[in-house]
C-alpha cells in the first residue's frame, strides 16, 4: 500500500509538472506580439468622409482606401483600457484581390492585453446595412485558436461594444451597422447606408443608396408637414409685402 501511495504522488506530481508546462507554454505563445507594426496606424488619413459623400451623391460605386478605411474604424471602433474593461485599442485591416481580408488588432480583457491576428470574409446585407463579417484562422499572439475558443474570446472582447456585436451560433462572426443618420425634423432623415461592398488589393469597393435622393426625399417630406407649410406660407406673405413695398415706392417716386 505504500508503495502504491508513493508511485500515485510520483504520478500526480509529474501530471502537475506536465500542467504547468503546457500552461507555461501557452501562456508564452499568447503574450506574444510580434505584429505591432501590423495593427498600429502610422499614416492616418481622414478623408473618407469626403469620399463617402461625392460617392453616395448619386448611388454609384466608389473607392476607400486601406488608409482611409483603417483610420475610420480606429477612431470608431478602438477604445482606451481602464484595466477593468474589455475591447481593441488598435486595429487595421488589409485588403486582397480574392475578397477576403487580413486583420491585425490589439485587445483587452480585464487588464490583459494581447495581439491578434486572423483573417476574414464579409457580406452586407442591403436592406438593412449591416456587415458581417466571418472570422476564421484566428491566432493571439502566437496560439493558434480553434473554432470553439475563437467564439470564446470574440464574445468576451466584444461584451462592452455598443456599436460591434457577437455573433454566436458556429461560425465565429460579427456584425455592426454600416450607415449614417441626419436628423431633420418633421422628416425621417437623411439616411445612408451601405448597400454593396467587397474588397480588392488594398482598398474596399463600395456602393450605398443615393443621397441626393435621400435629400430630395426629405425635402418633400418636410414641405408637405403642418410646419413645413406654415413655414412656406410665412416665406410668401414675407414676399409679398416685400413686393408690395417695393411697388408702392415704384409708383410713389413716379406720380409722388
Amino acid at each position: 500500500m505504500k508503495k502504491v501511495g508513493v508511485i500515485a504522488g510520483i504520478v500526480i506530481i509529474l501530471l502537475l509538472i506536465i500542467t504547468g508546462i503546457v500552461f507555461g507554454v501557452i501562456y508564452h505563445k499568447v503574450t506574444q506580439d510580434n505584429i505591432k507594426d501590423k495593427y498600429t496606424l502610422t499614416d492616418p488619413d481622414d478623408g473618407i468622409t469626403l469620399t463617402i459623400v461625392k460617392g453616395s451623391l448619386f448611388g454609384n460605386e466608389f473607392e476607400i482606401s486601406e488608409k482611409q478605411f483603417n483610420t475610420y474604424i480606429n477612431k470608431k471602433f478602438c477604445t482606451v483600457s481602464d484595466g477593468k474593461n474589455s475591447g481593441v485599442d488598435h486595429i487595421m485591416v488589409y485588403f486582397n484581390d480574392d475578397g477576403t481580408c487580413e486583420m491585425y488588432g490589439h485587445a483587452f480583457h480585464k487588464g490583459f492585453s494581447f495581439a491578434m491576428n486572423c483573417k476574414a470574409k464579409f457580406s452586407v446585407d442591403e436592406n438593412t446595412s449591416s456587415v458581417r463579417i466571418n472570422v476564421y484562422d484566428a491566432y493571439v499572439g502566437e496560439l493558434h485558436l480553434s473554432d470553439s475558443v475563437l467564439n470564446d474570446v470574440l464574445d468576451r472582447i466584444l461584451s462592452d461594444s455598443t456599436r460591434v456585436n457577437y455573433i454566436g451560433g458556429g461560425d465565429a462572426n460579427v456584425e455592426f451597422k454600416a450607415e449614417y443618420n441626419i436628423e431633420i425634423p418633421n422628416t425621417s432623415g437623411i439616411n445612408i447606408g451601405v448597400k454593396e461592398a467587397y474588397a480588392k488589393d488594398g482598398a474596399l469597393m463600395c456602393r450605398t443608396n443615393s443621397l441626393a435622393g435621400e435629400t430630395l426625399k426629405a425635402g418633400i417630406e418636410y414641405v408637405t408637414s403642418k410646419e413645413g407649410r406654415e413655414a412656406i406660407a410665412g416665406l410668401v406673405d414675407n414676399a409679398k409685402n416685400k413686393i408690395k413695398d417695393k411697388i408702392g415706392g415704384v409708383l410713389g417716386d413716379l406720380f409722388g
